[in-house]
């Protein structure tokens, strides 16, 4: 089976800095994976790679999205993921649905989807859909934008810090929603500071450190903020 994200031998050096090196991740249809790291690990760097906007000169290795070689056909390989970042970026005068019909046109997708189906299993309530979006809340604004992945047909979805900001309802209807996207046969990366979601709705838990990938391990019975210390230096 094709993996619908591939990473090899990564590298990325900026500013003198070697940020990732010879990184390699796989991730399969119906996987959910969680990177962990501190702040300055390269998490985002990590991202921003996959969405194509770091330049050759400052990068080597090969990133495949459904089996697309980012370099080579960039517009097609983008075309197959959703990017949810921490700060969702939906247009406030806009309604949910004006948002994804717009988002939509923008990719020139055809819009044979049911949107309306879309945010309904994003969970997102029906008489919030002809609302503005500045009016939502931070969680209402990623229905909206899982919605519009789902509407997209995307095969692999990047999640930023989704958890960030949530209350404990909120946290919970997100992680429920990346579980389902998940049964759908998406492809799920997460980056997240939030280990007990990530051990909740993840199938694997890496830990970027030194500029690469290392699974982790994580016994929920004996999770303390010393052992979470540990693990982040390093140590565990």
């Amino acid at each position: 089976m094709t993996a619908l994200l591939s990473i090899q031998q990564l590298s990325l050096r900026f500013a003198g800095r070697e940020i990732l090196k010879q990184l390699d991740l796989s991730l399969p249809a119906g996987e959910v994976v969680s990177v962990l790291g501190s702040n300055g690990a390269g998490k985002s760097t990590l991202l921003k790679s996959i969405l194509g906007l770091h330049t050759a000169a400052h990068q080597t290795g090969t990133i495949q999205i459904a089996g697309v070689d980012l370099e080579q056909a960039r517009h097609q390989a983008l075309s197959q993921l959703a990017y949810v970042p921490e700060q969702p970026a939906v247009y406030g005068h806009l309604s949910a649905l004006e948002n994804i019909r717009y988002f939509l046109s923008l990719g020139a997708i055809s819009q044979t989807a049911d949107i309306a189906s879309c945010l309904t299993m994003a969970g997102l309530p029906e008489q919030s859909w002809h609302r503005p979006c500045s009016e939502y809340s931070k969680g209402m604004k990623q229905k909206v934008m899982l919605a519009f992945a789902l509407a997209k047909q995307a095969k692999l979805l990047l999640l930023d810090e989704p958890n960030s900001g949530l209350d404990p309802q909120a946290t919970e209807e997100l992680n429920q929603l990346i579980v389902q996207c998940k049964a759908r046969g998406m492809g799920i990366l997460v980056v997240t500071h939030d280990v007990l979601s990530a051990m909740a709705f993840s199938d694997r838990l890496l830990m970027l450190a030194n500029g690469q990938l290392q699974p982790v391990v994580i016994d929920q019975s004996s999770l303390t903020l010393d052992s979470l210390k540990r693990l982040y230096q390093g140590q565990a």
